[in-house]
């Protein structure tokens, strides 16, 4: 896709008030083409005198701008590029959330393996494995824990916490997806995330993964820099091949529409 190859954190800020700048006090009928495909989705009665306003939203909500007409607030995910780092939280909390949603002691020690490893629940362990190397070694292992969490119920609740809300249920929960630039993107719902995803339960993959998405270390930084050893206690969620998957949404959006 135009314009996305080139990233990095900064540029997706600049990204994001890119639609800000297209879009906020602007009539309706100034707004490219796509803009206003994305709008006219967010507000069906919105007419061509219309004026709306974007801003960006606080960093830790999913959305990462609003849009909003008439008092009615919208919240949009903007993404680009190439593995995209769809959410992040500290080991801490994700295993409380595990906890309760009733995964097992067992499985969630061993994910605590995997964020680590270095043969510890708690990161104080002297030797550190690379993710490869600790995958060639537990291949076996790896496979039990994604059989034990990829099932439907608890994948819901984990689009739900990486994707859609956030970790805390005051978090507004995210109207679309968007992915791309201001004038080449596409978007897509809540509704399309939870179905694809959960419809990729069963993949096969060497990482612990919930569904299509990747649980990995922020860092497991195997060079021992005391002023990175925070990142160990933080985990990532990664939506590889996003761009691909969109489209795969689209395609599948075209064809229910053309079996009604």
């Amino acid at each position: 896709m135009k314009g996305c190859d080139i990233i990095s954190k900064n540029y997706g800020k600049r990204n994001e008030y890119g639609f800000i700048y297209s879009i906020n006090n602007k009539k309706f009928k100034y707004l490219n083409i796509l803009l206003q495909d994305l709008v006219q989705y967010l507000f069906p009665k919105i007419k061509r005198n219309d004026v709306v306003k974007c801003y960006k939203n606080v960093d830790y909500e999913k959305g990462d701008i609003c849009i909003e007409f008439n008092n009615i607030k919208k919240y949009v995910s903007i993404k680009m590029g190439h593995g995209n780092s769809v959410h992040g939280e500290t080991i801490e909390t994700f295993v409380d959330f595990l906890k309760k949603n009733k995964v097992n002691d067992f499985v969630i020690n061993e994910i605590l393996n995997y964020q680590y490893a270095d043969g510890t629940l708690d990161g104080t362990g002297k030797i550190r494995l690379s993710a490869e190397q600790y995958k060639e070694l537990n291949e076996s292992t790896i496979d039990m824990v994604n059989k034990a969490i990829n099932n439907r119920k608890l994948l819901n609740k984990c689009i739900n916490r990486f994707i859609i809300s956030g970790i805390h249920h005051y978090y507004h929960p995210i109207d679309v997806l968007v992915y791309g630039v201001p004038n080449d993107f596409w978007f897509i719902t809540p509704n399309e995330i939870y179905e694809y995803i959960i419809s990729k339960k069963d993949m096969i993959s060497s990482s612990i993964h919930f569904s299509n998405l990747t649980f990995q270390s922020q860092s497991r930084v195997l060079d021992y820099s005391e002023s990175k050893e925070y990142m160990r206690h933080w985990i990532q969620i990664k939506w590889y091949n996003l761009e691909d998957n969109i489209i795969e949404i689209l395609n599948n959006r075209a064809i229910k529409r053309i079996k009604i």
